[in-house]
């Protein structure tokens, strides 16, 4: 697997040879399970940390984190600290979408990662339109 530069997104395939490289924990399974079924694939750390039973946030600041960590480096990025979890997801800063507290959006790379693994379902197609228009004409 060729290393990604920070400059271009991993690829789903580089997405998908990093989580396989690595020890995934089971909260963290299920915090990228949950996160993949939210709406938008957009969720805080609050409810992230609510929904796998965690006390709070930051909680789940911390284990997305650390698997963003071990992500970066089974794909070769060096990322700073205070934004790895940003090699996993996109931010909605508070207040930009009259959200109280930062939004992450999964990385639709990293979606479609998930569902190559079979770790999740594969419905990406219905939130990304440039999936739906290719099964469109695959089936067509």
């Amino acid at each position: 697997m060729a290393s990604p530069s920070l400059t271009l997104q991993p690829s789903v395939d580089d997405y998908v040879g990093a989580f396989d490289s690595i020890n995934v924990t089971a909260k963290q399974r299920a915090m990228l399970e949950f996160h993949h079924a939210a709406p938008g694939r957009a969720v805080s750390a609050t409810t992230l940390a609510s929904a796998v039973g965690f006390s709070n946030y930051t909680s789940a600041n911390l284990q997305y984190g650390k698997l963003a960590g071990h992500v970066a480096g089974a794909l070769g990025l060096v990322v700073p600290e205070h934004v790895l979890v940003g090699v996993l997801v996109t931010f909605v800063y508070p207040d930009q979408a009259k959200n109280e507290q930062f939004l992450w959006v999964m990385r639709e790379r990293v979606a479609l990662a998930l569902e190559e693994l079979g770790w999740v379902p594969k419905v990406s197609q219905y939130l990304y339109p440039d999936l739906a228009m290719k099964a469109l004409a695959e089936d067509g």
